[in-house]
């Protein structure tokens, strides 16, 4: 992993971090990991490739790790006020496949006809601010994944997790090298989901530019499957490719007009 840099004027705050990416990535994306080791899993929220930018509070996100399947309890965070990302800790207990999880673990944003937003669902906001008009309300959700240690013997390396939106590999990571072709499918609540938005990077591309993407949206099909050429310059070392889908459902509910869950897979090509 590139070592990930503060940019000037970035700030710190606990509100409104509706079009952020949530990633998640170890310190040294180069090792092999064995059991025993300790892993530093750094948690980021940002709108640039995988460098810190905001601090959503430690009550607003968690970090915790699948082994074998089950999921493991959260991991203690400490907040890194320097470079505005998370860490934890996570010792392996066997060479397998693990999957990193870090959770913006999500919230409500109103928004009313003179531009101002409160982060209260829909009902509330009207109760605490009468004779104002709400134009919309938004229910966000994110998680990022990384695999550490894929395998190629492995076999569990496309089992779905539970998220609410979640991009699984249909191809195992273990076999990606550069310019193969990453088959993905993209779920939503456990079903597969058609014409989603999917884009994709990989670091070392353009972490200095706001939303910057190697490959621009793209849509799965009747499936929710997609694919992605790694064609990644050949820059002697291990690189990370990530990849983001998400999904705008209109719901009619007392608390919100839509929902808006969105998600990342990072996995390492060496």
């Amino acid at each position: 992993m590139k070592r990930v840099f503060c940019l000037l004027a970035m700030v710190v705050f606990a509100g409104f971090v509706f079009a952020h990416e949530t990633t998640i990535i170890p310190s040294d994306n180069s090792k092999d990991y064995k059991s025993g080791d300790t892993v530093t899993l750094f948690g980021i929220s940002s709108h640039y490739n995988l460098v810190g930018e905001e601090l959503e509070g430690l009550d607003a996100v968690e970090m915790y790790v699948y082994k074998n399947g089950v999921k493991g309890a959260n991991l203690p965070l400490r907040e890194d006020k320097d470079r505005l990302w998370y860490e934890g800790k996570y010792t392996l207990t066997d060479n397998s496949l693990a999957i990193a999880v870090f959770r913006s673990i999500g919230g409500y944003t109103t928004t009313f006809s003179d531009g101002s937003r409160v982060s209260m669902n829909k009902r509330l906001a009207a109760a605490a601010n009468p004779g104002k008009t709400i134009t919309r309300t938004n229910y966000f959700s994110k998680w990022g994944k990384y695999y550490i240690n894929p395998s190629k013997a492995d076999r569990t390396f496309s089992t779905p997790l539970g998220h609410d939106i979640e991009i699984i590999p249909l191809d195992n990571p273990a076999d990606m090298s550069r310019n193969s072709t990453m088959k993905l499918r993209v779920l939503y609540r456990g079903r597969p989901l058609p014409n989603a938005e999917v884009k994709a990077s990989y670091d070392y591309y353009d972490y200095r530019t706001m939303d910057a993407w190697a490959f621009t949206e793209r849509k799965t099909d009747n499936n929710g499957e997609i694919s992605f050429r790694l064609d990644h310059p050949n820059i002697g070392k291990p690189v990370v490719w990530f990849f983001r889908a998400r999904e705008v459902q209109k719901v009619n509910t007392p608390e919100t007009d839509e929902e808006n869950p969105a998600a990342t897979l990072l996995f390492t090509v060496k």
